[in-house]
């Protein structure tokens, strides 16, 4: 039963890529574990293969270049997270509970996410960046403001509300405590098991739709 555990938490506490042992999978792997340590422009071409155990002659016939790789990565590491959100987008009625019970779902079984997005998408740099950033525009911000736009035009929140606004204070929220996870855990207790992790889902959309104030 312990290994079992142990496995399970293991496989949260990392991206899940095909578990073969190819040259591709190797090099994705490598890439993930370095990139989550490491920005961008600190790690080079010769630290993916050396990890990977291969020739750095593979990464360009494979991926054309440190960039092209990156990116084969990122689609691995984003892809069940943005499974996730286009599982709710097609719900005619979807509401901000729906977005924010799904994203911290998605998180908590893909932990690593937040820190590429963080790292990659805002503070790093260039075509990196932009990419980055293109990929959240497109797979976050839409749901995410579909399910404001109908909980506005069903009265669950104020007419009155920048839902631009709105959405920077939700996506802080939301992303703030996977970024300090360790943090959070240390510190305050808070567990992020997937069996625990609805009480963080309870209280953000708690917080979020009704505030903190006893009127």
């Amino acid at each position: 039963m312990e290994a079992k555990s142990q496995d399970t938490k293991a496989k949260r506490g990392r991206p899940v890529f095909q578990d073969d042992d190819s040259v591709q999978s190797r090099l994705l792997r490598a890439a993930a574990e370095l990139f989550a340590s490491y920005e961008f422009r600190a790690v080079s071409i010769r630290q993916i293969a050396k990890k990977a155990d291969v020739n750095t002659a593979m990464i360009h016939y494979y991926f054309v270049d440190k960039l092209g790789l990156f990116t084969a990565m990122m689609e691995q590491v984003s892809l069940p997270v943005e499974q996730a959100l286009n599982e709710i987008a097609a719900k005619d009625e979807l509401s901000i509970k729906d977005f924010i019970s799904t994203w911290i779902a998605a998180l908590a079984d893909n932990p690593w996410y937040s820190i590429f997005i963080i790292r990659e998408g805002i503070i790093g740099e260039g075509p990196v960046r932009d990419a980055t950033s293109e990929r959240l525009r497109k797979s976050m911000a839409p749901v995410m403001l579909r399910a404001l736009e109908n909980d506005q035009k069903n009265g669950r929140i104020r007419e009155n509300l920048d839902l631009n606004l709105v959405i920077m204070s939700l996506v802080s929220v939301l992303n703030y405590p996977f970024l300090v996870r360790p943090l959070m855990e240390k510190s305050l207790g808070i567990s992020f098991d997937h069996d625990e992790i609805h009480v963080l889902t309870e209280h953000v959309t708690d917080v979020f739709l009704h505030g903190v104030l006893d009127y």
